[in-house]
């Protein structure tokens, strides 16, 4: 785990999620959770990205 992408990418995100519960109506506060799949895509992507180019 590269914990200096992790930690770059994880603020936004989080505060991308809080937005969101705040934000939705209550039949809606699941899209919520779509930040941290947007998250977990995100890291992996840049770490394939990453190994690729180094290739």
């Amino acid at each position: 785990m590269d914990k200096k992408k992790y930690f770059i990418l994880f603020p936004p995100f989080l505060i991308l999620g809080i937005v969101l519960i705040i934000i939705l109506p209550d039949h809606c506060t699941f899209y919520a959770f779509l930040p941290i799949l947007g998250f977990w895509i995100t890291y992996y992507c840049w770490i394939f990205l990453e190994k690729k180019e180094t290739e």
